[in-house]
């Protein structure tokens, strides 16, 4: 019964020293301001920037800035990118009903890029990059440079939408703005 009575008492007791710490540093506030920060941190708006396309031709971003713009950045050896290729496409295909442009960034060598295109259909524009495409996504808010990265961009080049993850049907209401 002591042993017991000395449990609940030890326990009651660890309980109520979490609160008290809890409610002295405030860890709540703490955490919603470094949430805050953290995306205030985000840039806001698409910072320029021009890559090359699979014949080698330099292309500017600005070239689609009448459209609300997909931008995707992938690689042929993400699994996840593979995965969302289908959806992209398919949203390209549908690109004037939704007023959309898709244009897909590849981490890549150009060579297995051409081979994945073909592989699965991709019709939408396609910019080749290396080390250039991880350093335009780490100043499009992906600081942790992880493949796929998706934004949209409206004309005005404010970035109303990002996802450091594989886009799923379920994203497409947010992507599209209804």
């Amino acid at each position: 019964m002591n042993f017991h009575f000395r449990k609940i008492t030890a326990f009651v007791l660890a309980v109520l020293m979490v609160i008290s710490i809890v409610k002295y540093f405030d860890v709540e506030t703490h955490l919603r301001s470094w949430l805050k920060n953290s995306e205030s941190n985000k840039p806001k708006y698409i910072v320029p920037f021009s890559l090359q396309d699979l014949d080698g031709k330099t292309r500017s971003i600005s070239e689609w800035s009448e459209r609300r713009v997909l931008i995707n950045f992938w690689a042929t050896w993400c699994v996840p990118c593979r995965r969302e290729m289908p959806l992209l496409q398919n949203l390209y295909l549908n690109k004037d009903a939704h007023n959309i442009e898709v244009i897909g960034i590849a981490v890549d060598e150009n060579e297995s890029v051409e081979d994945f295109i073909h592989e699965y259909g991709i019709e939408f524009p396609i910019l080749i990059g290396q080390s250039d495409a991880y350093e335009i996504m780490q100043q499009l808010g992906n600081t942790a440079t992880t493949l796929p990265y998706t934004l949209v961009i409206e004309p005005d080049g404010l970035i109303t939408w990002r996802k450091n993850t594989e886009v799923k049907a379920e994203d497409l209401p947010a992507i599209l703005g209804y």
